[in-house]
């Protein structure tokens, strides 16, 4: 078995749900201080990875709101343990590899942004394409996944780029958010690049109106988050 197969079997055995994997220069265009070779000069695989969120506490906002915030403080532990993980397994066999927190930075300048995007990973790494939730929407999952990325300096064999466009555009993720963040994307949106929603309204909503309790609106109100729930690896 390649060193490739090993990462994706030790992700999938420790509770992983979805694995992809991409060549560093698919994030060069990435904004300066948010590339992989920003943080390690020598990467060149990129990992991310997928843990799907339960569909109780999703589909049932705004009622399940507290349950909803337990799932995704639950994902986002298991992802930088996961991270965590994967990165000291492939440093074992002697490659510098560094894990990035599930979690946004929170503060001036990067609201709602991590220092790497999970997402545009994910897209180059075969997991799933842009929704106008601006989210990534996955086959078996819809929007309803958490994501992680890893980067390191072995060569793995990179995964196809989603291709696909799963997002219908129906508009429901739109004119639920409570926010009114996801208006004006008519023009804007692409499947491979999402577009740039107005995160200060999303920002506000969540850590004032909601006082940090997480919304999850956009992912209740798609279509395809009901998902399969499929084994892991399948």
């Amino acid at each position: 078995m390649g060193l490739t197969e090993e990462v994706k079997e030790y992700l999938y055995s420790q509770g992983a749900d979805l694995v992809g994997i991409a060549g560093a220069e698919s994030l060069k265009e990435a904004p300066e201080g948010c590339r992989p070779t920003d943080y390690l000069p020598t990467t060149k695989s990129v990992i991310s990875i997928g843990y799907a969120l339960n569909r109780g506490p999703v589909l049932n906002l705004p009622q399940s709101r507290n349950e909803y915030l337990l799932e995704f403080e639950c994902a986002n532990s298991t992802l930088n343990h996961l991270g965590h993980k994967i990165a000291k397994f492939i440093e074992k066999k002697g490659f510098d590899s560094m894990a990035f927190p599930a979690t946004a930075s929170i503060g001036d300048g990067a609201r709602l942004r991590g220092d790497i995007s999970h997402k545009h990973a994910a897209v180059a790494a075969g997991l799933g394409c842009f929704g106008v939730n601006n989210l990534i929407l996955t086959p078996d999952y819809g929007s309803r996944v958490r994501l992680a990325t890893v980067i390191t300096e072995v060569e793995l064999t990179p995964d196809q780029p989603f291709k696909d466009s799963l997002c219908n555009r129906c508009g429901k993720c739109v004119r639920n958010c409570p926010a009114g963040a996801l208006t004006g994307w008519e023009e804007l949106y692409t499947p491979e690049a999402g577009w740039r929603m107005d995160k200060e309204k999303c920002y506000h909503y969540i850590f004032v109106k909601l006082g940090g309790r997480r919304c999850g609106m956009c992912i209740a109100a798609c279509p395809l988050s009901r998902g399969l729930n499929r084994p892991a690896g399948n």
